[in-house]
Order: C-alpha cells, then sequence, then structure tokens
C-alpha cells in the first residue's frame, strides 16, 4: 500500500534523551540548538514509552471489510509502537483490496493460494510529515533570497495490509513461564527458560516465596533485556526495538474477492482483533488485581 498522504515525510530530532540544551544569556540559538530543546523532551517521552508500555493499542483501531466497495475500513485511534512514538489515526481511513489483490498477485509465494482465500494482517506504522510551508531565506548568511520551506510536523499513522497471520514476540519470558503463558514458540528459548524457571516453581509454597520468585524472574529478565545497539552512539540505539516498529491491529483470516454474475465484492472469513496488544489503563489494572485476591471470585 502506498503512503496515505502527499506531504513529505520528516525525521523527528528525537535522537538524544540524555542531552538537553544548556542556555545561557546572549547565546545565539540555531537550528541545532532548538533541535536540541524539542528533541530531547520528545526522546525523554518516547524512551519512557517504549521500555515501560511497550507497543499496543490506546484505543480505537476498530477494523472492518466492506463488501461492496472491496475495502479494509479502520476506525480513529491511537496507538503506541515499539519506539515510543504515538501513532494517531484521526479519521476514518480505508485500504483497497482490489489494489491489493492485484499487488499479491506478482508475488510467486502467494499466487496459488489467492482463490481459496488469503489470511492477512492490518498494521499502523508511525510517519511524520512536513506541513504548513512558509517564506524562508535561502541562506543564513546573505539573506538574499526567499524559498518555501516547512514549518510544522505533524504525526500521524499510516496503514498496511501485510500477507500472513500476525506473530506476537513476548518479552520477560521467565515472568511469563512463571505465571504459566505461553513462550515465544522457539523450542530452544522455551526449553531454557522451563528449564531454569521450573524448579523454581515448584518450589513456592506461601505468598512471600512466590513474591521473591517473581522478583527474581523479573531481575533476571530486566539483565537480559537491554537494546542490542547500545554502543553505537546515537539515541535510536538505545530503544528495543528498530525498524518501522509497526503495530499489529488485527488479522483478517479467509481473506478474498468473489465475482458473482459480474460484481466483485470482498468477504473475510474471521476479523480477529486478540491477536492485537492492548494498553490497559492503571487503575482498571489496580482493580484487576486487587479482585483477584478475592479468595470466593476473581482471576
Amino acid at each position: 500500500m502506498k503512503p496515505m498522504h502527499d506531504e513529505h515525510s520528516a525525521t523527528l530530532p528525537a535522537s538524544d534523551p540524555f542531552t538537553s540544551l544548556a542556555a545561557h544569556f546572549g547565546m545565539l540559538l540555531g537550528v541545532a540548538d532548538l533541535e536540541a530543546v524539542v528533541g530531547h523532551s520528545w526522546a525523554k517521552m518516547r524512551l519512557h514509552n517504549a521500555w515501560l508500555h511497550g507497543g499496543g493499542v490506546v484505543w480505537g483501531f476498530g477494523i472492518s471489510v466492506d463488501g461492496p466497495s472491496r475495502e479494509v475500513r479502520v476506525t480513529p485511534g491511537l496507538a503506541l509502537d515499539e519506539l515510543g512514538r504515538e501513532l494517531y489515526l484521526p479519521v476514518l481511513s480505508c485500504l483497497d483490496l482490489a489494489k491489493w489483490f492485484d499487488e499479491q498477485k506478482e508475488k510467486a509465494e502467494t499466487r496459488q493460494i489467492l482463490d481459496g482465500g488469503v489470511d492477512a494482517h492490518v498494521v499502523a506504522r508511525f510517519r511524520a510529515c512536513l506541513a504548513r510551508p512558509v517564506p524562508a531565506l535561502t541562506s543564513s548568511c546573505d539573506g538574499a533570497g526567499a524559498e518555501t520551506a516547512y514549518s510544522r510536523l505533524r504525526e500521524t499513522a499510516e496503514l498496511f495490509l501485510v500477507p500472513g497471520r500476525s506473530t506476537r514476540a513476548g518479552h520477560y519470558l521467565r515472568l511469563r513461564r512463571l505465571f504459566g503463558l505461553p513462550g515465544t514458540g522457539v523450542a530452544e528459548t522455551d526449553n531454557a527458560i522451563s528449564q531454569e524457571v521450573d524448579p523454581l516453581r515448584a518450589t513456592v509454597t506461601d505468598a512471600p516465596e512466590w513474591l521473591d520468585a517473581v522478583r527474581l524472574c523479573a531481575a533476571r529478565d530486566s539483565v537480559d533485556r537491554r537494546p542490542a545497539g547500545l554502543d553505537d552512539g546515537d539515541g535510536s540505539a538505545l530503544m528495543p526495538g528498530s525498524g518501522d516498529a509497526d503495530v499489529v491491529l488485527g488479522d483478517l483470516n479467509g481473506l478474498r474477492l468473489v465475482t458473482v454474475e459480474g460484481t466483485t465484492t470482498a468477504d473475510v472469513g474471521k476479523i480477529d482483533i486478540a491477536t492485537r496488544t492492548s494498553h490497559v489503563d492503571t487503575a482498571t489494572l489496580l482493580e484487576l488485581a486487587s479482585a483477584g485476591t478475592i479468595p470466593h471470585g476473581g482471576a
């Protein structure tokens, strides 16, 4: 799918969360100084979002398939990606299924399964756009001429339909094993984690021992969970993820185009939004945790 917007893409000045401007009286400020002022706060916030919240949907992003128009429709929403960026979609947006299927027919790996339906998943991807053009000097020194330059950065999200079902990478693998949650699906990794955690879990007999086990697993997981590019020297290397950091919104299983008497419509077997990660506010989490301690009810 092509980007939804015609504006020029931009890179946000949010690379270093640990360097800010040291201003003093009479200091001459240039573009790099202003980027340091703005980028420091941006980078701090994203470092927090990435490590303490992670990627997931905050609200919205409902998915439907409209048969007659052959479109996947996504409602407005807000999400965070693995790089700590906010993805905001302000309006109802659509993906053209007829165009998407035409693109897939050119790929050998999907050509043979299109007639019987194909599995795909919808993702949201962060995008920053340049907006609000204003007159600008061609040079910071001569002041001889003026051209148009953009004066605003707009943060938004664009949507893509990706072939195949989505996958989910879990973090804190020891904690997940301690609580009986599924692992990574990689046998070697999951076996190593189970050999470490299962004996510990078998020794837990009361609440204090359980708390100790949780603390130990969390500590070991946090030691392992470090940025792969920590020594690369730029702020993006401090993030837990890299690349486009797509946010999965849901799976479309058995997606196909059906032609009857010359009319082509879209059809889908199942729309599965349970495959997405959703952020739950802390007040609700506190209530859920409290309910779980009630002897005659709760999780």
